[in-house]
């Protein structure tokens, strides 16, 4: 039996807190944060933008 992807345990939208599916509207955002790679998701364009202003 193998386990199946939860969406507890996949990135959820910075923005908005939905769980991110894998989507062609989905972007990420990297960051360096004390020299280490940071990743912010978003659902889409618009929570991307909301979450930049």
């Amino acid at each position: 039996m193998t386990d199946s992807p939860d969406d507890d345990d996949g990135p959820r939208c910075d923005n908005c807190g939905d769980p991110i599916e894998a989507s062609p509207n989905r972007r990420v955002v990297t960051n360096l944060e004390d020299g280490e790679a940071a990743y912010s998701n978003f659902c889409d364009d618009d929570c991307l933008e909301e979450w930049r202003s």
